[in-house]
């Protein structure tokens, strides 16, 4: 049987390329993530988008993140 995951909100942005910088960066690290578009489809300035991950590999992707941000 396959394991439920429980999904969990890792990163928020309102900019569209550096969501989508963290998501190639998570899958090539070999992290399984969803992206979630809460933009205002009318008024692009209302919203964010979102970046999950499984609860379980919360930590790491994290850690990931924390350490692409401190290089630049």
């Amino acid at each position: 049987m396959k394991e439920k995951l429980n999904w969990v909100s890792l990163y928020k942005t309102k900019n569209r390329i550096e969501a989508y910088q963290i998501l190639s960066l998570l899958e090539n690290n070999e992290i399984t993530c969803i992206p979630l578009d809460k933009i205002d489809s009318s008024y692009n300035n209302f919203g964010y988008f979102e970046v999950l991950v499984s609860e379980k590999n919360y930590i790491k992707a994290d850690s990931i993140i924390t350490e692409f941000k401190k290089s630049g």
